[in-house]
């Protein structure tokens, strides 16, 4: 019996200690410190191709504080407002591909550049400005 009993507990103990799991996360360094930074809509241009309106651009931007530069990006939408891609301050676009994890690098220059990549638009594209209404969404 006392075999038995020994067996047991060993079996007890096994069985617990196969149904532990460890689990371990890291994150970036200072991270605990990073800030999210608010951005306002300053302007918006629709994108162009022969007439036709392909998208919009709407160009946010922060107010800076004190001894910090400003922060601006571009968001390169549809003509349904979906973003499909976006455009930083360095003119870095990148655009958003369905089921993938990270955006797609698709060129650096000036902002109807990326527009043009994001948008797949043709060299003849052209950005013209509209005006933000009340409501933040860009007028047709």
């Amino acid at each position: 019996m006392g075999r038995k009993l020994v067996l047991g507990v060993f079996a007890g103990v096994s069985l617990a200690l196969a149904a532990c799991r460890t689990e371990r996360s890291s994150s970036p360094p200072g991270l605990a410190a990073a800030q999210p930074i608010l951005l306002d809509v300053a302007r918006s241009w629709r994108v162009l191709d022969g007439g036709e309106v392909l998208g919009i651009v709407v160009q946010f931007e922060n107010e800076p504080r004190r001894g910090q530069p400003r922060s601006t990006c571009f968001s390169v939408q549809n003509v349904l407002q979906q973003e499909l891609g976006r455009i930083d301050g360095l003119g870095r676009a990148w655009r958003h591909e369905p089921h993938e994890r990270e955006p797609l690098w698709v060129g650096t220059g000036t902002v109807i550049e990326g527009a043009r990549a994001i948008l797949g638009a043709s060299p003849n594209a052209v950005l013209d400005e509209t005006f933000i209404r009340a409501d933040r969404t860009p007028d047709r």
